[in-house]
């Protein structure tokens, strides 16, 4: 599998978003799994990188898990009765099934190119979805990439430039022969504005799929 000629000649490494791209993701479930464990006036505009809240913190590695679950419940104080596990219940229900025919494409495109994985996210999703992946898929997510980059570990999110300087350092790449490809507008604007070329995937409209031929 190769991209379709409609992007640009010249690419050698493919870099991936995760949520939004290989997984399919609804914040508004966590949002609705909150409220029925009593939480007010949560929404996923909080949740997200961007909100300046203890929420990007934790996408940038800044707590443990524990300690994000006690800013939960600081943050709402409904949760305090609540277990751990009823909170990473609820923090998971955003992340969606895999889809098979996706994870082959990823499998396939290693045969033609560099493939990378980059990803805003936390220890707590980061748990689920790879063991979500060894039980629907088999084996190891990671394996499907040469590298897979996670802001927690990275210390930095998107769309700050650091994280793609840091990436294109740790992975050795060439960012004009790069192609990134993310669901969100500003990480796009920034993987370009560090030299990489990039890709604005519409979900719902589009997916990876659709990318290659």
């Amino acid at each position: 599998m190769k991209l379709k000629n409609t992007f640009p000649s010249g690419i050698s490494t493919i870099v991936f978003d995760f949520g939004g791209v290989i997984l399919d993701v609804d914040l508004s479930k966590t949002v609705r799994a909150f409220e029925a464990l009593g939480v007010k006036n949560l929404s996923a505009a909080e949740t997200q990188v961007g909100s300046g809240t203890f929420f990007e913190a934790n996408e940038r590695g800044d707590f443990t898990r524990a300690e994000f679950w006690q800013k939960l419940r600081e943050r709402a104080p409904e949760l305090a009765c609540r277990s751990d596990a009823e909170l990473h219940a609820a923090w998971d229900e955003l992340l969606g099934d895999f889809v098979p025919a996706r994870i082959g494409l990823l499998r396939s495109l290693r045969e033609s190119y560099r493939t990378f994985l980059l990803s805003n996210t936390n220890e707590a999703h980061r748990e689920t979805f790879l063991r979500r992946f060894s039980e629907q898929i088999g084996g190891d997510m990671n394996a499907l990439f040469e590298q897979a980059f996670y802001s927690d570990l990275l210390r930095a999110v998107k769309p700050s430039h650091e994280i793609f300087e840091k990436v294109a350092q740790l992975a050795g790449i060439v960012p004009s022969e790069t192609l990134f490809i993310d669901d969100n507008a500003k990480n796009v604007a920034a993987a370009r504005e560090c030299g990489w070329r990039a890709y604005q995937l519409v979900p719902g409209k589009e997916s990876i799929l659709d990318l290659f031929e």
